[in-house]
């Protein structure tokens, strides 16, 4: 069917602007291979499920990217403040010349004032009326149609999940896993740590039953379990995960070593390899959040205690 090639290109061309970085491109590829699908084979179908996840997947990315940007952004803005604070003192010196200037500049104001508020008032009544006549003609300035990269994301990514459920086969399992997998990343972008629990945990289910044991994705997601109760503050829960993932990448790293070189993936070893450091400083990160936490708790009970016994 040429729709499906048509569409099969689109998520090729996308996929590779994954890869280089170009998000932008990325999405309206896969946006249009949607669009193709859909109209093809239907909304639901399972031909539609792979565009969805990779659409959802840019989205996702993309929202991130723009983060990232505005992060920049305010983080400049700020720079600017800080630059002007400092020189508040040589603007205070300043002002007490321009005191003196401002008591004639004020008699010439009034003057000036009277003149111009004629034409204010007349200004004001005409921005009502045009007021007026935009809210009477429903033409706004912001859709209220418009959602947000990260809601449309997380619908795409929905979307792809409910069809890749649907098949039994081990390889859409593990896409309806990876769905799960997205979909936790998206509430943790929106801060809802409880749900991105729920999802990893889905994903985690889902590739406990088809994976080896020492699978570098299951490391993954213990990774990103260890990530949401770490940001959800819940220490213990989040220490264990990232032990286990930990685990994982050990048990996955040292049998490979001891084969062949020509016949272990040498790259993916050595990628494993240079992880481990940081989740284990992840580890002693939540180990000294909990001590923290622990201690307050003791130090309140104690001027608790205090209190009851005066």
């Amino acid at each position: 069917m040429a729709a499906a090639e048509e569409a099969i290109t689109m998520i090729a061309q996308g996929k590779r602007n994954l890869v280089c970085g170009e998000i932008p491109n990325a999405v309206t590829q896969f946006q249009e291979a949607c669009k193709v699908l859909a109209k093809a084979y239907g909304e639901t179908a399972k031909e539609c499920a792979e565009a969805y996840f990779y659409y959802g997947q840019a989205l996702l990315d993309l929202a991130r990217m723009e983060n990232g940007v505005l992060g920049n952004a305010l983080k400049g803005a700020l720079d600017e403040d800080d630059d002007a604070n400092k020189s508040a003192d040589e603007q205070f010196e300043k002002a007490e010349d321009l005191d003196e200037e401002g008591d004639t500049a004020e008699e010439e104001g009034e003057e000036e004032g009277e003149e111009e508020e004629g034409e204010d008032t007349a200004e004001e009544d005409t921005a009502e009326e045009t007021s007026q006549d935009e809210a009477e003609s429903g033409e706004k300035k912001e859709n209220p149609d418009d959602i947000s990269n990260l809601q449309l994301a997380w619908e795409m990514l929905e979307l792809a999940k409910v069809i890749y459920l649907k098949d039994e086969a081990k390889e859409a399992k593990l896409k309806a896993a990876e769905s799960f997998l997205k979909l936790g990343e998206v509430s943790l972008e929106t801060e809802q740590y409880e749900q991105a629990v729920s999802d990893f945990k889905e994903c985690l289910k889902i590739q406990e039953s088809v994976l080896e044991a020492e699978d570098r994705l299951l490391a993954e997601t213990h990774y990103q379990l260890g990530l949401a109760y770490g940001f959800d503050k819940k220490y213990d829960e989040s220490i264990t995960h990232y032990k286990k993932a930990i685990q994982g990448i050990e048990d996955k790293v040292e049998p490979a070593a001891k084969d062949d070189p020509v016949k272990t993936a040498q790259q993916e070893i050595k990628e494993l390899q240079e992880i481990l450091p940081d989740i284990k400083s992840k580890v002693e990160d939540m180990e000294e959040e909990k001590k923290n936490i622990d201690e307050l708790k003791n130090i309140a009970k104690e001027a608790m205690g205090g209190l009851v016994c005066t």
